[in-house]
Protein backbone atom coordinates (compact mmCIF):
# COMPACT_ATOMS: atom_id res chain seq x y z
CA UNK A 1 0.00 0.00 0.00
CA UNK A 2 2.93 2.66 1.07
CA UNK A 3 4.38 1.93 -2.58
CA UNK A 4 0.85 2.27 -4.37
CA UNK A 5 0.51 5.66 -2.43
CA UNK A 6 4.13 6.78 -3.35
CA UNK A 7 2.94 6.20 -6.84
CA UNK A 8 -0.58 7.88 -6.77
CA UNK A 9 1.09 10.96 -4.83
CA UNK A 10 3.77 11.25 -7.40
CA UNK A 11 1.63 12.06 -10.16
CA UNK A 12 -1.81 12.96 -9.63
CA UNK A 13 -3.48 13.69 -12.78
CA UNK A 14 -2.29 9.88 -13.00
CA UNK A 15 -3.70 8.97 -10.10
CA UNK A 16 -6.84 10.07 -10.92
CA UNK A 17 -6.72 8.15 -14.46
CA UNK A 18 -5.75 4.65 -11.85
CA UNK A 19 -8.78 5.31 -9.43
CA UNK A 20 -11.17 6.15 -12.19
CA UNK A 21 -10.16 3.32 -14.33
CA UNK A 22 -10.04 1.07 -11.07
CA UNK A 23 -13.61 2.64 -10.83
CA UNK A 24 -14.70 1.60 -14.44
CA UNK A 25 -14.39 -1.86 -13.20
CA UNK A 26 -15.99 -2.66 -10.46
CA UNK A 27 -18.38 -4.95 -12.51
CA UNK A 28 -15.38 -6.68 -14.15
CA UNK A 29 -13.94 -5.35 -17.84
CA UNK A 30 -15.93 -7.96 -19.99
CA UNK A 31 -13.50 -11.12 -19.66
CA UNK A 32 -13.01 -10.93 -16.26
CA UNK A 33 -15.66 -11.03 -13.46
CA UNK A 34 -14.75 -9.75 -10.20
CA UNK A 35 -15.26 -11.89 -7.45
CA UNK A 36 -16.42 -11.40 -3.73
CA UNK A 37 -13.07 -11.64 -2.32
CA UNK A 38 -11.70 -9.17 -4.69
CA UNK A 39 -13.92 -6.69 -4.01
CA UNK A 40 -13.48 -6.90 -0.96
CA UNK A 41 -10.15 -6.34 -1.10
CA UNK A 42 -9.94 -3.45 -3.34
CA UNK A 43 -12.86 -1.63 -1.07
CA UNK A 44 -10.08 -2.29 1.88
CA UNK A 45 -7.32 -1.04 -0.31
CA UNK A 46 -9.18 2.11 -1.11
CA UNK A 47 -9.78 2.96 2.01
CA UNK A 48 -6.03 2.56 3.38
CA UNK A 49 -5.41 4.97 0.05
CA UNK A 50 -8.23 7.78 1.61
CA UNK A 51 -6.69 7.27 5.06
CA UNK A 52 -3.77 7.75 4.52
CA UNK A 53 -4.47 10.90 1.70
CA UNK A 54 -6.35 12.41 4.84
CA UNK A 55 -3.59 11.97 7.51
CA UNK A 56 -1.35 13.88 4.48
CA UNK A 57 -3.98 16.44 3.40
CA UNK A 58 -3.86 15.35 0.02
CA UNK A 59 -7.47 16.57 -0.48
CA UNK A 60 -7.40 15.37 -4.42
CA UNK A 61 -6.15 11.97 -3.60
CA UNK A 62 -8.49 11.80 -0.89
CA UNK A 63 -11.62 12.56 -2.88
CA UNK A 64 -10.60 10.61 -5.90
CA UNK A 65 -9.75 7.29 -3.75
CA UNK A 66 -12.96 7.70 -1.39
CA UNK A 67 -15.47 8.34 -4.53
CA UNK A 68 -14.11 4.24 -5.92
CA UNK A 69 -14.21 3.14 -2.36
CA UNK A 70 -17.75 4.46 -2.37
CA UNK A 71 -18.57 2.94 -5.41
CA UNK A 72 -16.90 -0.26 -4.74
CA UNK A 73 -18.57 -0.69 -1.57
CA UNK A 74 -22.18 0.54 -3.13
CA UNK A 75 -21.79 -1.91 -5.98
CA UNK A 76 -20.56 -5.08 -3.30
CA UNK A 77 -21.84 -4.65 0.08
CA UNK A 78 -18.77 -6.72 1.33
CA UNK A 79 -19.06 -6.37 5.23
CA UNK A 80 -15.30 -7.61 5.75
CA UNK A 81 -14.16 -4.02 3.35
CA UNK A 82 -16.88 -2.25 5.48
CA UNK A 83 -14.84 -3.71 8.87
CA UNK A 84 -12.61 -2.02 7.51
CA UNK A 85 -14.31 1.43 6.35
CA UNK A 86 -15.83 1.98 9.50
CA UNK A 87 -13.80 2.51 12.09
CA UNK A 88 -12.11 5.26 9.54
CA UNK A 89 -15.25 7.10 9.26
CA UNK A 90 -15.69 6.92 12.81
CA UNK A 91 -11.82 8.51 13.38
CA UNK A 92 -12.20 11.54 10.42
CA UNK A 93 -12.73 15.05 11.75
CA UNK A 94 -12.44 18.35 10.27
CA UNK A 95 -11.39 19.12 6.73
CA UNK A 96 -11.79 15.26 6.13
CA UNK A 97 -14.56 14.42 7.45
CA UNK A 98 -16.33 17.57 5.37
CA UNK A 99 -14.92 16.03 2.27
CA UNK A 100 -16.15 12.59 2.93
CA UNK A 101 -19.13 13.64 4.31
CA UNK A 102 -19.63 15.15 0.82
CA UNK A 103 -18.58 11.82 -1.62
CA UNK A 104 -20.83 9.77 0.91
CA UNK A 105 -23.73 12.10 0.34
CA UNK A 106 -23.30 11.19 -3.45
CA UNK A 107 -22.88 7.57 -2.86
CA UNK A 108 -26.39 6.82 -0.62
CA UNK A 109 -25.54 2.94 -1.69
CA UNK A 110 -22.33 2.94 0.09
CA UNK A 111 -23.47 5.43 3.39
CA UNK A 112 -26.06 3.21 3.83
CA UNK A 113 -23.85 0.53 4.84
CA UNK A 114 -22.67 3.05 8.13
CA UNK A 115 -26.22 4.11 8.80
CA UNK A 116 -24.81 2.73 12.46
CA UNK A 117 -22.66 5.61 12.59
CA UNK A 118 -25.51 8.23 12.69
CA UNK A 119 -26.36 7.60 16.08
CA UNK A 120 -22.86 8.21 17.16
CA UNK A 121 -22.09 11.00 19.25
CA UNK A 122 -18.40 10.64 18.52
CA UNK A 123 -18.46 10.81 14.79
CA UNK A 124 -17.59 14.09 13.21
CA UNK A 125 -21.91 15.67 12.90
CA UNK A 126 -21.05 15.59 8.57
CA UNK A 127 -20.77 11.93 8.63
CA UNK A 128 -23.39 11.07 11.39
CA UNK A 129 -25.83 13.72 8.82
CA UNK A 130 -24.60 12.26 5.26
CA UNK A 131 -25.01 8.52 6.58
CA UNK A 132 -28.28 9.69 8.05
CA UNK A 133 -29.74 11.04 4.77
CA UNK A 134 -28.80 7.66 2.84
CA UNK A 135 -31.80 6.23 5.24
CA UNK A 136 -34.14 8.39 3.92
Amino acid sequence: MSQAYSALTRDPSRAQTVLQALADHVDGDGTHIVQFGQASQVAKWLCQIAEQAATQQQWDLLDEATQTMCIWDGAWDQWNAQERISPWLDSLQGDAAAAVAGILRQYPDSAGHFSHLAHSRIVDSRIRQAVELSQQ
